[in-house]
């Protein structure tokens, strides 16, 4: 019986001291650690001041039916008159779009689309250029890119928009 106690009394210090000297590891390496930098976050660029002339007065809560845009054709001009909601489902396609719209949901590759004005363009798609010459009450469109690849741009009537 008293070799079993005192081999459960030196079990017992040797769990314990083995803790110790692991805590004491452990305790060493996290203070050679240092706190990761926190990320500066990169400055919001200064909205482009809208010209009176360029703003275009619409009731935004009179919405008209949605317009969609599913091809086979590869050039199509669309007409916004009451705050619609526009869907373009096509590639590679010319697409006008006159009048202010709610939204406008681009799910294609590659489109070239010129609108007068929006409230709020989401792009599903990549490569898609749209361009607008105007501002829906003189708010500079919301734009949702979910992949990152698409440009929106104001120009003014009749200007070539940017190359790429």
């Amino acid at each position: 019986m008293k070799i079993m106690s005192v081999l459960i009394v030196v079990f017992a210090v040797a769990m314990f001291s083995a803790c110790d000297v692991q805590s004491g590891i452990a305790r060493k390496s996290v203070e050679k650690l240092e706190p990761s930098p926190t990320p500066t976050p990169s400055p919001t660029p200064t909205p482009v001041p809208i010209d009176p002339a360029d703003v275009i007065k619409v009731e935004t809560l009179e919405v008209g039916p949605m317009i969609s845009f599913n091809g086979p054709e590869t050039k199509k001009t669309l007409n916004c008159d009451k705050s619609n909601r526009v869907m373009i489902n096509q590639d590679n396609a010319v697409i006008t779009i006159n009048g202010a719209c709610g939204q406008i949901i681009v799910n294609g590759d590659g489109n070239e689309i010129k609108a007068t004005a929006m409230i709020d363009v989401v792009f599903n798609g990549g490569g898609n250029t749209l361009t607008h010459t105007k501002y829906v009450n003189t708010a500079h469109p919301r734009v949702t890119d979910n992949s990152g690849d698409n440009t929106v741009e104001k120009i003014t009537a009749g200007q070539k928009p940017a190359a790429k």
